[in-house]
C-alpha cells in the first residue's frame, strides 16, 4: 500500500466498522452505551484497513459509502435475527398483560420486562459463547454486501425469525390460554366469583410456571439464534 492511499484505506475502514457496531445486536435498545459501541468500531478498524490494504482496492470518496453499506447489511442482518429474542419476551409482556405489544428493539420502542430480559440473555449468550468474535472475524474478511446474507434468502430469514419468536412466547401463550379457560370455568360454575378478577392471578402464576418450567429448552433457542446470528442464515443449524 503506498503512502498516498493510507488515508483513503483508514477512512474506508472507519466507515464500515463504524456502521456495523452501530447496528450490531450487542443487547437491547439503549442497554449498551454509545462508547462501547464506539470502542467495538475503534477496535475493527486496523483489521479492516489490513484486509483492505492487501484487497489492493481502488478507494475513492465513493467507496466510502459502499463500506459504510457493507457495515450496515452485517449489522442489520444480525439484528433481524437478535430481534427474534425480545419479540419473543414482547410477545410474553404481552400475555402477561405487562405492557401491550409495540415496536421492537431494533425500532427503539420501549420495552417491557421480559422483552429486555431475553433481548439480555441473548446478548450474554451471543457475546460468551464466541458467535460475536465470529461475526467480527467475517464481517472483517467480507468482500461485498451479498457475504452479509443473500438478497434473495432474506424472506426465509424473517420468516424464520417470526417462527422463532413464537416459539419463545409459546409457553407463557400457552399458559394464559389455559388460565382464561380456568377463570371462566370457575366463574361459570360459581355466578359469585368474578371472572375477570381471578383470570390475571391464574395466568400470571402460570405462565411464570410455565416460563421456569421451559428455562432449559429457552437457553437453547437462543444459543441457536447467536449462533446463527454469526452465520447469517435461515435453516437450522
Amino acid at each position: 500500500m503506498s503512502p498516498s492511499l493510507a488515508p483513503s484505506v483508514w477512512i474506508a475502514a472507519l466507515a464500515r466498522a463504524s456502521a456495523f457496531a452501530a447496528l450490531a445486536p450487542l443487547a437491547g435498545s439503549g442497554a449498551v452505551p454509545r462508547v462501547v459501541r464506539a470502542a467495538l468500531a475503534l477496535t475493527l478498524v486496523p483489521a479492516i484497513a489490513a484486509h483492505l490494504a492487501r484487497s489492493d482496492a481502488v478507494l475513492v470518496p465513493l467507496s466510502w459509502l459502499r463500506e459504510a453499506a457493507m457495515g450496515a447489511a452485517f449489522g442489520i442482518a444480525a439484528s433481524i435475527i437478535a430481534s427474534a429474542a425480545s419479540a419473543g419476551g414482547s410477545l410474553v409482556d404481552g400475555s402477561l398483560a405487562l405492557r401491550p405489544f409495540g415496536r421492537e428493539t431494533v425500532f427503539r420502542g420501549a420495552g417491557g420486562p421480559f422483552e429486555r430480559i431475553y433481548s439480555l440473555a441473548f446478548a450474554a449468550v451471543f457475546v460468551a459463547s464466541g458467535a460475536l468474535t465470529h461475526l467480527c472475524g467475517r464481517f472483517v474478511a467480507a468482500s461485498s454486501i451479498a457475504s452479509a446474507v443473500p438478497a434473495a434468502s432474506v424472506p426465509a430469514l424473517v420468516g424464520s425469525m417470526v417462527e422463532i419468536s413464537l416459539d419463545l412466547a409459546a409457553p407463557a401463550i400457552a399458559a394464559q390460554v389455559l388460565g382464561t379457560l380456568v377463570a371462566a370455568a370457575a366463574a361459570r360454575a360459581s355466578p359469585r366469583v368474578n371472572g375477570l378478577m381471578l383470570a390475571s392471578p391464574v395466568v400470571t402464576t402460570l405462565a411464570m410456571l410455565a416460563i421456569f418450567a421451559c428455562l432449559a429448552p429457552t437457553m437453547r433457542v437462543l444459543a441457536d439464534l447467536a449462533s446463527r446470528a454469526a452465520v447469517v442464515h435461515a435453516a437450522p443449524t
